[in-house]
């Protein structure tokens, strides 16, 4: 007989789920453990969304490559114009035609893929949230992905409202894509993706990195409106840094984190930050 632990998971994964070798003897398991992590590495479909240009290669651009050497199929969905991301007002107009063509070469960089605009306007989606909750999930809908990446909005200090507001709009959509009754006008349901946030406080993911964590540098660099030389050596200096430290946790050289969750992570689950 299964232990509880093992037949609780079961009966939530369905009949094809199978216990990793040595999981199923463990006969008592704390409440966290109770439900699996989705593996980020074995997705073929997936969907990055951001909240302004630069943000999913910054916080995922070396993981995003690596799939896509993986033979993932990966879309890119950028929420606003990134028209505010200036000291320079009069820069403003210019700023969005500049960013537009800086979004597509750092996606170039990478790998290539779809890329969709959603077309809010920068600093302005705590305003609008319920048109970019409905505009997040038909990108999810229409692409029916296995997982989606986006910024953590739980990251304790975060002080973008931007940033915060499109990750619970990508939590909550993520979390409801399969009720036809929920969104009805953003497309048909779709099977619930998993979800993989980074910039995230609590990772229990982390991706090697070590071969493509250079073109997660240069495809940053692409963003040449955000990154001066200045920038690119602090910024460069600390990614690399942190990255070596989530190498260590898991044996490599260069590693990316992430909180990666399933559906069933998302709703009346408090254990899930320590999952």
């Amino acid at each position: 007989m299964a232990p509880p632990a093992a037949a609780a998971r079961r009966a939530i994964c369905g009949s094809g789920y199978h216990e990793p070798e040595g999981v199923a003897r463990v006969a008592d398991m704390k409440a966290a453990e109770l439900l699996p992590i989705p593996n980020l590495l074995a997705m073929r479909r997936v969907l990055a969304i951001a909240p302004h240009p630069d943000d999913n290669e910054v916080g995922a651009g070396a993981t995003l490559a690596k799939l896509i050497g993986l033979g993932a199929r990966v879309d890119w969905v950028v929420a606003t114009d990134g028209a505010v991301g200036t000291l320079d007002p009069s820069q403003r107009d210019s700023l969005v035609d500049t960013r537009r063509r800086e979004q597509e070469a750092a996606i170039r960089v990478l790998g290539g893929g779809g890329l969709t605009w959603l077309g809010f306007a920068d600093m302005t989606l705590r305003d609008r949230r319920a048109e970019l909750t409905t505009a997040v999930f038909s990108a999810i809908r229409s692409a029916a992905p296995d997982v989606v990446l986006c910024p953590d909005p739980f990251m304790p200090y975060e002080s973008h409202p931007d940033h915060r507001t499109l990750g619970m709009a990508v939590t909550e959509a993520v979390s409801m894509a399969h009720f036809p009754m929920v969104e009805p006008d953003a497309g048909p349901p779709v099977e619930p993706p998993a979800i993989a946030y980074y910039g995230t406080a609590w990772p229990n993911t982390r991706v090697d990195v070590t071969a493509t964590f250079d073109a997660k540098l240069q495809a940053m660099w692409a963003h040449a409106s955000q990154f001066t030389k200045p920038a690119q050596q602090v910024l460069g200096f600390y990614l690399r840094t942190r990255a070596a430290e989530h190498g260590v946790e898991v044996g490599v050289e260069l590693a990316e984190a992430f909180k990666v969750l399933s559906v069933w992570h998302l709703h009346f689950f408090p254990d899930a930050w320590q999952s």
